[in-house]
């Protein structure tokens, strides 16, 4: 389905009409004499806000003199007309049609990130549009929606011309004029994209998505998607204040996801529409918007493109295994820090810079040898160089780590244990293991990347035998499946990648995240980072809020709100995930955090706004098709520094649910991780002690066995991501005790040992195979050690025994040896600075 027919005759007819109206005064405004300079902008030309031909622009160096020409242009009148719209619609289509030939260099700092996001969705199209999650009425309402909001995206514009026009309201007017001018230039746009590409529809039979197919029909870009953009893009910009920002865009996102859910677009579609429409309003606004109007509201996000603003800047998140996490918790549990929110990670580098500020005022009267003053400074020292360019690219490390284990490990959490946890589900085997990667991150203004990638070599493993693939599959409720061997792993693999686009104090992102959602060191029961990161649409509060009026005694507030898509599943495939979460901090000594989780979707389980309705709000587990709630999930968990012992002691807990409302609600059907954090000892200030219970079993008499947490009768694979747990690395039925102590030489140099003690349930490998359950014990020791200011050492020995006698009848012992050495080259801000 396109437009509906009678706007897009409309539209036409439009462009007919301009193409014969201004033919000459086109010629005039695209003869040589006018330069590409002062030409409007094109949208490849954005970076850091600015136009071709403006002072700070790469074209034109801050320290040349800005020709007359261009003077003569700035102080035109800038009155909008219907004369003066018709007049710029060639000048504008000329800009938007060669601007890849004034890229530069620079803009490969957004440009790279952007094309391999939308190659990334454009690959994944299929797995996220089943058209088996179809139905009539879902469609029916979808076209509904898209078409009316639409309407009303095009029809509120033309309103404010009207009224404008009427009243004598310039900045009405100009508004609608604007808007009528860019969704004209969106529209012809489109329509020659759709064309050129002729991408078929999902609902084709044997619609594929594929491209270069169906020129009269094409599906690439959505119409509604970038015409609804377009428009939002010029309200907000004119009318910059909150409200019209969730007005304008929550009415164009709702039509760009409605054209995914009526199964008339792929997301890639919407996605690159709602991106191309956004920046054409942008830079229609940007031309020929008269600054003699502007009133900005309070509450604007929308800024002077060439105003630079650190604090509005775009920021990368920092990843879990750096020394950065341990650094600020210790100080925190020390109470030089109380605002940081252990349970919501990963943290922004401003965030992160917030909390060492908020460090550095606490300590400022120690003496500065003290070492809680030097990690301070060594905190500063990582996050100096952050904010200080408009426009960065950055290598934040190069690294290679080599691993060998022994003899055979235990490769499967899901169902019995692992030997390596919480490592971002890398492959790894007996043998030689080996990992060299790098990390690199950019931004331009709000919005901002980062990638890291790494080569991956792993020994491949002969397959199980039949018997425990059945006891496997039994576990499971799946039927017997024929064991395969497990290939040698030689792969470039992406880990965490992502792009992102600051909102003031939130963050809109998408791409693969690693998360950690609880307070513990073992791994969260919810969301970890054991297994292979998640492709994510998340919306994450980045720095605590307090809300007005009586809400204020709630305390500080953070929020995560993320939306997944999970990939290695069979039963069913191609489930989503949603997870939403609010963490308070009552009190500067206690925090606390609720989760509510669920898988849905999927091959066999509808995908429409109805289920996501359900799944959202149902009370109860029944429903069958599109009133089936999914798979859900529900979280708390808390950290409370103890009176009397405030600097010393930090209890905390970790809980989780399947199906309840709340771990509160029923706590003895729920898993539980507790958890004490001693900050230091006495006389020995810089030991510490971290001691952790888990349990997945419930916490009855009955053992309920392996089907009842990180399982779900509709949901076989629940829980996992390609294959492994997200959750704790326990398992569905076991229950771990662990301790490390760590012995901190400076922030980021650190000696620590460490025992896990994990016990399987008779009832997991019951059956006749394991009659006695299994265990799972390892020591380890470990050296984090910063040799030289750009070099660090990450040195790790573990000795195992671990005794499954499905798997073998006698206990079996392993020596796990890994090295890395990572290199942090300084190469900041690598981009001229636009500031």
């Amino acid at each position: 389905m396109r437009l509906d027919p009678r706007l897009r005759k409309l539209l036409l007819l439009m462009v007919g009409a301009i193409i014969v109206r201004s033919g000459a005064a086109a010629q005039q405004l695209l003869d040589p004499n006018h330069s590409a300079s002062s030409a409007a902008p094109c949208i490849a030309c954005m970076q850091a806000g600015q136009t071709p031909g403006s002072p700070s622009s790469p074209g034109n160096p801050p320290d040349q003199q800005t020709p007359d020409r261009e003077k003569k242009d700035d102080n035109a009148d800038k009155t909008v007309t219907i004369k003066s719209v018709f007049l710029n619609l060639p000048r504008d289509q000329k800009a938007i049609w060669t601007s890849p030939a004034r890229l530069h260099v620079n803009d490969a700092v957004w440009l790279a990130p952007t094309v391999a996001g939308f190659g990334v969705l454009i690959g994944s199209d299929r797995h996220s549009l089943a058209r088996a999650r179809s139905n009539a009425d879902a469609i029916s309402t979808s076209d509904n929606l898209a078409n009316g909001g639409l309407g009303v995206m095009i029809g509120v514009p033309a309103a404010m011309w009207a009224v404008g026009s009427w009243s004598g309201n310039a900045h009405e007017r100009e508004t609608g004029l604007l808007a009528g001018e860019a969704v004209i230039n969106s529209f012809a746009i489109t329509e020659a994209l759709k064309a050129v590409f002729a991408r078929q529809r999902p609902l084709v039979i044997g619609g594929d998505g594929k491209f270069f197919k169906d020129p009269g029909n094409g599906s690439f870009p959505s119409a509604h998607a970038m015409l609804s953009w377009t428009a939002a893009s010029v309200l907000v910009h004119e009318y910059p204040g909150i409200l019209t920002q969730i007005l304008a865009y929550g009415t164009a996102g709702a039509v760009s996801v409605s054209r995914v859910t009526g199964r008339h677009h792929f997301p890639s579609d919407v996605v690159v529409g709602s991106a191309l429409g956004w920046f054409i309003g942008h830079e229609v606004y940007e031309r020929r918007h008269d600054p003699a109007l502007e009133n900005p509201p309070y509450g604007s996000f929308m800024r002077d493109s060439k105003e630079f603003d650190p604090d509005q800047l775009g920021s990368a998140f920092v990843p879990l295994d750096s020394w950065v996490y341990p650094a600020l918790e210790r100080l925190a549990a020390l109470g030089y820090i109380t605002s940081q929110f252990t349970g919501l990670r990963p943290w922004t580098r401003r965030e992160c810079m917030r909390q060492t500020d908020e460090a550095g005022y606490m300590t400022q009267d120690l003496p500065p040898e003290s070492e809680i003053v030097q990690t301070v400074q060594r905190l500063r020292d990582e996050f100096k160089d952050d904010g200080q360019s408009y426009t960065s690219l950055s290598v934040d490390s190069v690294y290679m780590r080599y691993m060998n284990i022994s003899s055979e490990p235990l490769r499967n959490s899901y169902h019995i244990g692992d030997t390596i946890w919480n490592d971002y589900g890398r492959p790894f085997d007996q043998g030689n293991n080996l990992y060299t990667g790098a990390v690199l991150c950019g931004g331009v203004g709000r919005l901002f990347w980062y990638a890291s990638g790494e080569y991956e070599h792993a020994p491949g493993r002969p397959a199980l035998t039949q018997a425990q693939q059945n006891l496997i599959t039994g576990m499971d409720l799946n039927p017997s499946e024929v064991p395969a061997p497990v290939a040698t792993t030689d792969r470039f693999y992406p880990l965490d990648m992502y792009a992102g686009l600051q909102l003031d104090q939130w963050a809109l992102t998408f791409g693969k995240e690693s998360m950690w959602f609880g307070p513990g060191e073992s791994g969260p029961l919810m969301l970890s980072d054991n297994a292979d990161p998640m492709y994510t649409l998340r919306l994450t509060r980045t720095t605590p809020l307090i809300l007005p009026s009586f809400l204020r005694h709630l305390g500080e507030i953070r929020a995560e709100f993320l939306f997944s898509k999970l990939s290695g599943h069979q039963f069913p495939a191609r489930p989503f995930f949603n997870l939403q979460k609010i963490s308070l901090h009552p009190t500067k000594n206690l925090e606390i955090g609720f989760t509510r989780a669920s898988l849905w979707a999927g091959v066999g389980h509808p995908f429409t706004a109805h289920s996501l309705e359900r799944n959202l709000t149902a009370n109860g587990d029944s429903g069958v098709g599109v009133s089936d709630p999914g798979d859900r999930k529900s979280g708390f968990d808390f950290s409370y520094r103890l009176p009397g012992l405030r600097n010393w002691l930090t209890l905390y807990s970790d809980s989780y649910s399947d199906d309840d409302p709340s771990p509160l609600a029923n706590p003895r059907r729920s898993a539980i991780n507790p958890g004490l954090y001693l900050s230091h000892f006495p006389i020995v200030s810089r030991l510490d002690l971290r001691v952790e219970a888990v349990s997945t079993q419930s916490l009855t008499s009955t053992d309920r066995g392996p089907t009842f947490l990180y399982f779900n009768t509709s949901y076989h694979d629940s829980n996992t991501n390609k294959g492994y747990i997200f959750g704790n690395q326990t398992g569905r039925d076991g229950r771990t005790y662990q301790a490390w102590s760590t012995y901190h030489l400076s922030a980021s140099t650190s000696l620590q040992f460490g025992y896990r003690d994990t016990k399987l349930s008779k009832a997991v490998l019951s059956g006749g195979l394991a009659p006695g359950g299994g265990t799972q014990s390892d020591g380890s020791t470990r050296l984090r050690w910063q040799v030289r200011p750009d070099w660090n050492l990450d040195a790790i020995v573990q000795y195992e025994r671990w005794f499954i006698p499905a798997l073998h009848p006698t206990a079996q012992h392993d020596v796990a040896t890994s090295i890395q050495i990572s290199f942090t080259p300084h190469l900041k801000n690598l981009l001229p600075s636009k500031n």
